[in-house]
């Protein structure tokens, strides 16, 4: 198989896995951007104790962490891709191109699956990098919700 070949694939899932980079970052940048224009506009809601917007502050935030979490659980099956195709690629021209098969049957006694559990959606929202920096929004909403319910009502009534 000519080298140029192999270079094309490669450049091609290179491209896939800067995408999903880049799409895990813009994420983020929309999060933060969301969560500040809440704050701004709902400024005194918030201070007043508005528990429901509040509570409204934790959707983008767990739907963002998810959508984060796909992306770079997208660009971990690519990597795994990339990995495949550089030690095999030379020796067989079956799947070139293929960007879709999660699976490879090469060499013919083995099958190789780019979808493993570490490369699970739900593995990566909880992994090193994300749960840091989507926890703790999701700590600060929840702890000033209940302090806000707990100074704005007697306790028999925030929990009934």
């Amino acid at each position: 198989m000519e080298k140029e070949v192999i270079h094309k694939e490669l450049d091609l899932i290179q491209d896939v896995i800067k995408c999903m980079a880049s799409n895990s970052f813009e994420v983020k940048k929309w999060l933060i951007g969301i969560l500040s224009a809440i704050v701004v506009f709902s400024r005194e809601e918030l201070l007043g104790g508005n528990i429901q917007l509040i509570g409204l502050l934790l959707v983008p935030v767990l739907c963002f962490w998810y959508l984060d979490a796909f992306f770079l659980s997208t660009e971990k099956l690519y990597r795994e891709m990339y990995k495949w195709v550089i030690e095999y690629r030379s020796q067989t021209d079956k799947y070139l191109y293929d960007l879709n098969t999660m699976s490879r049957e090469f060499p013919a006694d083995k099958v190789v699956d780019f979808i493993i559990p570490k490369n699970n959606v739900w593995h990566v929202m909880f992994s090193k990098t994300l749960l840091p920096f989507y926890s703790v929004p999701v700590v600060f909403i929840v702890a000033y919700a209940v302090m806000q319910c707990l100074s704005n009502c007697p306790v028999s009534c925030c929990w009934h």
